[in-house]
């Protein structure tokens, strides 16, 4: 599947990546990859807050334009530009996944972050839910035009049981569910 472009690059309103990244507990322990990472608000973000980030994009004009606001920033040195395919890009180092994309797309992923995603992964995504996974939390923004945003928030072996048989990340749920219950975004 790779070189195929699926979806069109719509920004994910920046005070909407905010309210995401504070929904998972973004903190400097984490390794965040942005699937479709368009402009790379979402990377840049979570780099500030000093995750490591990486931003996957296949479109080789926002990988320049994502590269070039990292080194504005002076992030530089937390983010890290992959241009390809979601499709084709090795997920199981991350500890927490964002996807700013349609339905059936995320229906075609579902089996890739279930076959490499550990158990304790987080997983966001922004208007369109994971087909057949519960998610752990479901947050309502309206965003600076006015438009109610839905974000789900989900974790790998709880959100989709049939990952419990698959290496973990994280073994205490109530911990890590505690610790995104108790932080700001919660």
């Amino acid at each position: 599947m790779s070189g195929l472009v699926e979806a069109p690059f719509i920004p994910s309103p920046i005070e909407v990546v905010e309210k995401a990244l504070d929904l998972a507990c973004i903190t400097s322990g984490d390794v965040l990859y942005d699937l479709g990472a368009g402009d790379g608000r979402v990377v840049l973000e979570a780099a500030r807050r000093g995750a490591y980030s990486v931003a996957v994009e296949i479109d080789p004009y926002l990988v320049e334009v994502i590269r070039e606001k990292a080194m504005e920033a002076g992030l530089s040195s937390r983010v890290c530009v992959v241009e390809a395919s979601y499709y084709d890009v090795y997920l199981g180092y991350a500890t927490v996944v964002y996807a700013y994309l349609y339905r059936y797309i995320l229906e075609k992923l579902r089996s890739k972050f279930e076959k490499e995603l550990l158990v304790g992964t987080r997983v966001l995504t922004l208007d369109f839910p994971v087909t057949n996974w519960i998610p752990v939390r479901v947050k309502r923004v309206v965003d600076n035009k006015g438009i109610v945003r839905t974000i789900y928030l989900y974790i790998i072996g709880y959100s989709n049981p049939g990952s419990l048989y698959r290496r973990t990340r994280i073994y205490d749920y109530r911990r890590l569910l505690g610790r995104i219950g108790s932080c700001r975004g919660g």
